[in-house]
């Protein structure tokens, strides 16, 4: 008998920068996992503006679900605060999955979770990461992430951990669901605004680019022959579903409303919560 497993997928919820109350979304989210018969629920990053919140939200989440396992990564956001390099890349915490996997009881499906991170890749200013980090460094707030490596060395240390988790995917014969927090592919990237219509938004419009994700990610995933669902967030907005090489990708951001931005296409954080939450049945 065919079996289905129910899987949720959220990110970038920004429970600091929404300014939302963190019990009132413990209570509510909790509350919409157990209605829903939610067997397992995933995170693709960025929760709060500091590490030790978000595993905090996440221990405390778990322990309201009876029957929802939860796993999560996190996102650039994450690491701004109280968190090393070294916390980041060796999981202690049995929910956060970055590096690891997950094997669906009964079934052939893995689930394999990977933090990403970018290697410039998707900006015209790939061939000069000089005058990109300068930039960063300036204008963009990962800048403040502690990191022993380059860009591009992390990036590679991500295409490293991939490779290895998905020939231990192969050698057991598991089909692969991977979420991860940056985007994977650069078609994924929302269509040039109209308003990049001077040099210097030209230079802004690039910069970002180049910290949204990587194309080398990419290829391993399509090449593997087993990965068939990607979920990916970082982008916020709203980017339909895609399919290429056999793999679907999928983003499931939240986004951000303050005073300064909106990207909600609903009146709250709770509405906008459940419109954008993904979720999907797996025969198992």
């Amino acid at each position: 008998m065919t079996l289905i497993t129910k899987i949720a997928i959220s990110s970038d919820n920004h429970l600091d920068i929404n300014k939302v109350d963190t019990e009132a979304v413990l209570k509510f989210q909790s509350s919409w996992l157990n209605q829903n018969k939610v067997d397992y629920y995933l995170y693709g990053g960025d929760l709060f503006n500091d590490f030790q919140k978000t595993e905090q939200y996440f221990s405390h989440l778990q322990s309201l679900v009876s029957n929802t396992k939860i796993y999560y990564i996190i996102g650039n956001h994450d690491m701004l605060n109280n968190v090393s390099f070294s916390q980041v890349e060796n999981p202690h915490h049995s929910l956060y999955i970055h590096n690891r996997f997950v094997d669906i009881p009964n079934s052939d499906w893995r689930i394999i979770g990977n933090n990403g991170w970018y290697d410039y890749s998707f900006s015209c200013y790939h061939n000069d990461p000089a005058q990109v980090r300068q930039w960063k460094n300036v204008f963009w707030l990962d800048g403040s992430i502690e990191q022993p490596l380059s860009d591009q060395e992390r990036m590679n240390l991500v295409l490293t951990q991939v490779k290895h988790q998905l020939l231990l995917a192969k050698q057991a014969n598991k089909q692969v669901l991977f979420l991860t927090h940056f985007a994977p592919r650069h078609e994924l990237l929302s269509a040039r605004p109209k308003e990049v219509d001077t040099p210097r938004k030209e230079r802004f419009y690039q910069m970002i680019n180049a910290m949204m994700g990587s194309d080398q990610l990419r290829s391993i995933l399509e090449n593997s022959g087993i990965v068939k669902e990607v979920f990916y967030g970082h982008l916020h907005g709203i980017h339909p579903p895609l399919t290429r090489a056999g793999v679907a990708y999928y983003h499931q951001a939240v986004g951000v409303n303050n005073r300064r931005i909106n990207e909600w296409q609903k009146n709250n954080f709770f509405e906008q919560w459940v419109a954008t939450a993904r979720v999907i049945d797996l025969d198992t």
